[in-house]
């Protein structure tokens, strides 16, 4: 009789037990999608999360094509092109999905051969971390021209998961260096705005070159608005006697410019911020290496600029 009492009792406690799970909110998970940067002045991976948009693309090779154009583009949200570093040298066209072997082929343009051992290293790296989370990838394989990677002693890399990631094998960080760099954007006025910018970068990067680059980047807070549109390129960039010559690429008839006045601004947000440094006193702009294009109705390319405080907000 006591050993029935007792089954009795264990039943409804078990009773009790399955009810109160049946109650209980399910445990959430993390289900957002990432992408990995490499951060070359500090010799890691910095982790984003990726919009939701990637999960509405039609199909795997969709998914791919989008975090390796992030990558390849420097789209990042949280470090600059300059802790990024150079343009990933990848053949957009040319990546293919073994979906049977969950394995994801990359071919990279001869210029893979330019970059450091870092760099290379550092964008194996972030290519193999974005895409192998993706459930239908589990290692990513490369190829230079359509001949398959190969070691300094011609051995073949084959396949890379993220076990065969060694972080380790990284070169020490770059030294680096604070710079303040005062810059201009414009407000709901239609004028120009200074703002200090406070960023790190590599102890042998150009001054000038870091304040396009975070022309491009655009203003730190939502006051101001950007000048230059986000593919703006920098083809080169350079100071001869006082004169800044600058090279770029950038589609005049984007519809970033509403009218010529935005034109204007760009043009003088660039001059007044380079102007800012010591060592510029004028500015040539040119597009493409073009020797005459019509910008404005008042402004031809290339054109030699001096400091204006016509567009600066007083």
């Amino acid at each position: 009789m006591r050993n029935k009492i007792k089954q009795y009792m264990l039943g409804i406690l078990f009773s009790l037990l399955v009810c109160v799970g049946c109650n209980q909110e399910p445990i959430q998970t993390d289900q957002n999608l990432y992408i990995y940067f490499f951060d070359s002045t500090k010799n890691t991976l910095v982790e984003e999360v990726l919009p939701d948009e990637i999960k509405s693309l039609p199909s795997e090779q969709e998914q791919v094509k989008y975090i390796i154009s992030r990558l390849k583009d420097n789209k990042s949200t949280l470090l600059t092109p300059v802790q990024i570093g150079i343009e990933m040298p990848i053949e957009g066209g040319t990546i293919s999905i073994n979906t049977k072997d969950k394995v994801v082929k990359i071919n990279c343009t001869n210029a893979y051969y330019d970059l450091t051992p870092q760099q290379k290293i550092g964008m194996r790296s972030s290519i193999v971390y974005s895409l192998t989370q993706l459930d239908f990838i589990d290692s990513v394989e490369f190829y230079v021209d359509q001949i398959p990677l190969t070691t300094a002693t011609g051995k073949r890399v084959t396949a890379m998961s993220v076990g065969d990631i060694n972080t380790k094998a990284l070169a020490p960080s770059l030294a680096t260096k604070s710079f303040l760099l005062n810059v201009y954007f414009r407000n709901d006025e239609g004028k120009l705005v200074k703002q200090l910018h406070k960023i790190t970068a590599s102890n042998s990067s150009k001054e000038e070159k870091l304040v396009i680059e975070e022309l491009i980047q655009g203003p730190k807070n939502a006051e101001l608005y950007e000048t230059l549109p986000k593919d703006l390129k920098i083809n080169t960039i350079d100071i001869l006697n006082g004169v800044c010559q600058l090279d770029i690429s950038f589609d005049t008839k984007s519809k970033f410019f509403k009218d010529e006045k935005d034109k204007t601004l760009m043009i003088y947000s660039i001059v007044n911020s380079l102007t800012e440094l010591s060592q510029i006193k004028k500015v040539i702009i040119s597009i493409d290496g073009q020797d005459e294009i019509a910008f404005t109705s008042e402004i031809d390319l290339p054109s030699t600029f001096e400091r204006s405080e016509e567009y600066i907000s007083q």
